[in-house]
């Protein structure tokens, strides 16, 4: 089924088919457990690394959700559409939509301590 996985290393959005296997979405995000972000009315849903914001490094893109505030996410993402039982479908949103609410926001240290997270962006993403 047809899904889109947002590389924010890359800066790049592109369609991928999604074989239906939860196993496959640990692969394409590159993650060992995941979990699943909310932004569309539609029931489109973000999957990215549950464990992202534990990285010392990681590349961020921001999501403008149906409800106007935008989310900051980390690593990879894969979006995929969600029927009313809450199986996997294909996306009901399109590339071109999904391109205008997806900003990439580049590298950023994630410094993690009793009191939470502290990110900041790097300035050269080289890395």
């Amino acid at each position: 089924m047809k899904a889109y996985l947002i590389d924010p290393r890359k800066r790049k959005i592109s369609k991928v088919d999604y074989n239906g296997d939860f196993h496959q979405i640990c692969g394409l995000i590159n993650a060992d457990i995941f979990t699943a972000v909310y932004p569309f009315n539609n029931r489109d849903s973000i999957y990215v690394d549950d464990m992202g914001l534990y990285e010392e490094l990681n590349y961020c893109f921001s999501v403008k959700c149906d409800n106007g505030t935008t989310q900051d996410l980390y690593g990879n993402g894969l979006v995929l559409g969600a029927n009313e039982e809450g199986e996997s479908v294909a996306v009901k949103t399109s590339l071109a939509e999904l391109k205008k609410r997806i900003s990439f926001r580049g590298a950023m240290h994630i410094v993690t301590s009793n009191n939470g997270f502290q990110i900041y962006p790097l300035e050269h993403e080289d890395v």
